[in-house]
């Protein structure tokens, strides 16, 4: 999905190279922008799951802050673990906040290029 997405906003950006140059930005500048404001893929529940039994802790997701910081958030049984289906809960909120930095990057782009030409 955020393969798509990055391609869209590439494709649609790398329309206006002309502009681009003439604004002083490189059409690399630009996808890497749009890249780090999407970030980078999260990682999945089996390579957080480093001791693989079936349950994440906090101390196997100590470097996903975006977790750890809303962990009460997704341990809906409260017992300070997150399951599959709990862990699946932050993914999908975490790709849709992934997907709003994506579109604000590529409306930013949008406009550099617009005040370009």
């Amino acid at each position: 999905m955020k393969t798509r997405l990055i391609t869209a906003a590439v494709t649609a950006i790398l329309v206006s190279g002309s502009a681009l140059a003439e604004y002083g930005q490189s059409e690399e500048q630009i996808t890497n922008e749009i890249e780090a404001a999407i970030g980078a893929d999260a990682p999945n529940f089996d390579q957080l799951d480093s001791d693989q039994n079936g349950v994440i802790t906090r101390n196997e997701v100590v470097t996903l802050t975006s977790l750890t910081d809303d962990w009460q958030d997704y341990d809906k049984n409260e017992d300070g673990q997150l399951n599959r289906a709990e862990f699946l809960a932050f993914e999908k909120e975490d790709m849709q906040d992934r997907a709003k930095n994506y579109e604000k990057a590529a409306d930013e782009a949008e406009d550099r290029i617009d005040r370009a030409n």
